[in-house]
């Protein structure tokens, strides 16, 4: 019996360490908006397309921030103290659903962001190759 509660514990750890992993790759989207950015600062011409760039660099830098904060939150965050910590996010963010939410559905949802930031980092790359054509 000892032992299947130790598979447990030791699944919800690698879990959870992967995850922070997987959110801790946020630098490495950053760094692949720099040079559409870079394009947008010094080589665009002013207009409408230079707008949506600049805007869709600023979404992607916002994704990489609730990446960050979400890997940030996971490392204070565990079973034991989710209903806590729940109360917390919902003081901070003023947002009820946050203290009913389990450790899963934070998980969940923070995987959510990441692939959102990542679709939105394709978008900003085709639409900035598609303009050097």
């Amino acid at each position: 019996m000892a032992t299947e509660s130790d598979g447990v514990t030791n699944d919800e750890a690698l879990l959870h360490g992967m995850l922070r992993h997987t959110l801790a790759s946020w630098r490495f989207i950053v760094l692949f908006s720099l040079p559409p950015m870079a394009w947008v600062l010094f080589v665009a011409p002013s207009g409408v397309l230079r707008t949506v760039m600049a805007l869709l660099c600023a979404v992607v830098w916002f994704g990489c921030w609730r990446l960050w904060l979400d890997d940030r939150y996971f490392s204070l965050i565990n079973p034991q103290n989710n209903e806590q910590a729940g109360s917390a996010l919902c003081f901070i963010w003023r947002r009820e659903r946050l203290k009913t939410l389990t450790l899963a559905e934070r998980q969940s949802g923070a995987l959510k962001q990441f692939r959102r930031t990542l679709y939105m980092i394709a978008v900003l790359w085709v639409i900035w190759l598609v303009l050097l054509m």
